[in-house]
């Protein structure tokens, strides 16, 4: 039997059409007689049409920055409104009536509370206003986290008083408790 699967891929004697490869897979060599090409780069000329206006230029550089400023502009909205919502997580954490009582009693409680708004604040301070709506927003949020702070500090300014009883009337008045009257 000769056929070309069941040579021997190292026998020199084979007739060089069919060469096998190194795994066992026949492959077709091409003969040497062909001459390989000269290949020639072919130049193509591309049609470049400059438009003279400038006012189509200042129009792009235009639409350019609205883009631009909106990009920047919904960053930054995103950026507040996600220390804004902790913001007011930690705001309906200190309206509870189980915090106030802990806030009083446990200092490490209150300076945790005090450094989480001081780290909002802070965030807060990062955001870049690059419009007056950013910064009114952030300023909307940074006043909310100022006016919570200050709950804080009545709340531990409460605890030094010596009337529990006014210290109540000074909690609620602020909005800390509940009016379910627990």
């Amino acid at each position: 039997m000769d056929f070309p699967l069941f040579q021997n891929p190292w026998d020199a004697s084979s007739n060089g059409r069919i060469v096998r490869s190194f795994r066992g897979i026949p492959v077709q060599v091409k003969p040497e007689a062909w001459p390989p090409r000269s290949f020639k780069p072919k130049t193509v000329s591309i049609p470049v049409r400059f438009v003279g206006s400038e006012l189509s230029r200042s129009k792009s550089a235009i639409n350019i920055q609205k883009v631009l400023r909106g990009f920047l502009v919904r960053k930054s909205v995103k950026k507040i409104m996600a220390i804004r919502e902790q913001v007011n997580e930690m705001e309906r954490s200190v309206s509870k009536t189980e915090t106030v009582e802990l806030i009083r009693k446990d200092s490490k409680e209150r300076l945790r509370v005090n450094e989480n708004l001081m780290r909002l604040l802070l965030k807060l301070d990062s955001v870049r206003g690059v419009d007056s709506c950013v910064r009114d927003l952030r300023k909307s949020v940074i006043k909310k986290a100022i006016a919570l702070q200050e709950i804080v500090d009545a709340i531990i300014s409460d605890d030094h008083s010596v009337d529990s009883s006014s210290a109540e009337a000074a909690d609620q008045n602020q909005g800390i408790i509940d009016s379910s009257g627990d």
